[in-house]
């Protein structure tokens, strides 16, 4: 089977839920009061004796003497302590021992910190769709690689600045995990506990071996599926975020108009749908260069290797960047790659050089590690 190849997601069965947990230490409910013991304030009668004592006397005393005591201290600039300024509260943090975390926090919590995405909000701003540079889909200025579909952007300029058969719609296999991966980082809560569904379980190749029922951190599936480009993590993460995998189709969609993808339909959270998941060399490119504007999302995929505890037997498991251009080409910084029988060799990349950043997507390649160098090398020479 080739890689990242699987049947599509089913209808989404019923998830199995474990019992709410019992709410502990409750507070107690009020004793009402009983009738024989209700009193109202009254007067005190006459030759009743006082409940004055002296003790009452010398606390009122000693009281007084505190509150003078205190009044005094606050005239004078004392009392209590007030909150330090931002710089009197950097200068005591940078004070601090820098090497133990202190006993609050353990070897394994702190694994488990590092092992979760940073939570980062940010708005991605709109702009407008790019323009074609002069001469981006000339022949003369083609880099003539055996790709059936490609496009460059100019991410400064928001430029095309190389182009063929850019616009046309073909099958991007998991290239698609770009917009999972984006909603993941924009949903945040890394810490997420998701509910593996029998379905999500089930999808080939199976390379977590994801357990039915099951939770596992949303931070350790985002690694999984951006660099591992596993399926069935992915799948995990948009039933859980989507409530099924309908619903999560539509969110991606509606995520892609708002990022300027006109030619994009979205079917599959992995992209193994090749008949009804497609998109297009230049938004293909759109997207990921808007993504990059996620600081989390930019983080997760110019990884080149991270490790995690996995959940099911506490065991180091160690994930591998597919995209072996963040080795291997300098100055490229994120991407994602993908494959399928009908989509070909699928590579997304983003490069900077010389104080240019571009993004480069091939579709459709037998040689997606030639193909793109040279494609990349290309778009740089032009002015």
């Amino acid at each position: 089977m080739a890689v990242d190849e699987e049947l599509p997601p089913g209808p989404r069965p019923a998830r199995r839920r474990p019992p709410a947990p019992r709410v502990q230490n409750a507070p107690a409910r009020e004793r009402p009061r009983e009738r024989g013991r209700e009193r109202s304030p009254t007067r005190r009668r006459e030759g009743e004796p006082s409940a004055v004592r002296p003790v009452h006397v010398l606390l009122l005393v000693v009281l007084v003497l505190g509150l003078i005591g205190f009044t005094t201290r606050v005239l004078a600039g004392g009392g209590e302590e007030q909150p330090a300024t931002a710089a009197e509260a950097t200068t005591a943090a940078e004070m601090q021992p820098q090497g133990d975390a202190g006993p609050a926090t353990t070897q394994r919590e702190r694994e488990d910190q590092d092992e979760q995405p940073a939570n980062t909000t940010v708005s991605i701003t709109k702009k407008p769709p790019p323009a074609y540079a002069s001469g981006a889909k000339a022949p003369a200025n083609q880099p003539g690689i055996g790709a059936a579909a490609y496009a460059v952007l100019d991410v400064d300029r928001n430029e095309i600045v190389l182009a063929s058969n850019d616009t046309d719609t073909r099958p991007i296999a998991s290239l698609t995990k770009m917009m999972t991966g984006l909603l993941i980082a924009e949903a945040g809560d890394f810490s997420h506990p998701v509910v593996v569904s029998e379905v999500a379980a089930g999808v080939e190749p199976q390379k977590d071996g994801l357990i039915i029922g099951n939770r596992y951190p949303r931070g350790i599936l985002l690694y999984s599926a951006m660099l591992g480009s596993n399926n069935d993590a992915a799948a995990a993460l948009g039933e859980d975020l989507g409530g099924s995998y309908g619903s999560y189709y539509a969110m991606m969609n509606k995520r892609a108009k708002e990022l300027g993808l006109t030619r994009t339909n979205y079917a599959s959270s992995s992209g193994l749908n090749d008949a009804e998941n497609w998109s297009t060399a230049r938004d293909q490119a759109i997207m990921l260069a808007r993504a990059m504007e996620n600081p989390t999302f930019a983080k997760v995929v110019g990884t080149r290797e991270h490790a995690v505890r996995w959940p099911d037997d506490a065991k180091r498991r160690v994930y591998d960047n597919h995209n072996d251009m963040l080795a291997t080409y300098p100055g490229t910084f994120g991407g994602k790659t993908g494959f399928t029988t009908a989509a070909g060799g699928c590579l997304a990349v983003i490069v900077k050089r010389g104080g240019r950043t571009m993004v480069g997507v091939v579709l459709g390649t037998n040689d997606i590690w030639g193909d793109t160098p040279r494609l990349m090398d290309a778009a740089f020479a032009r002015p």
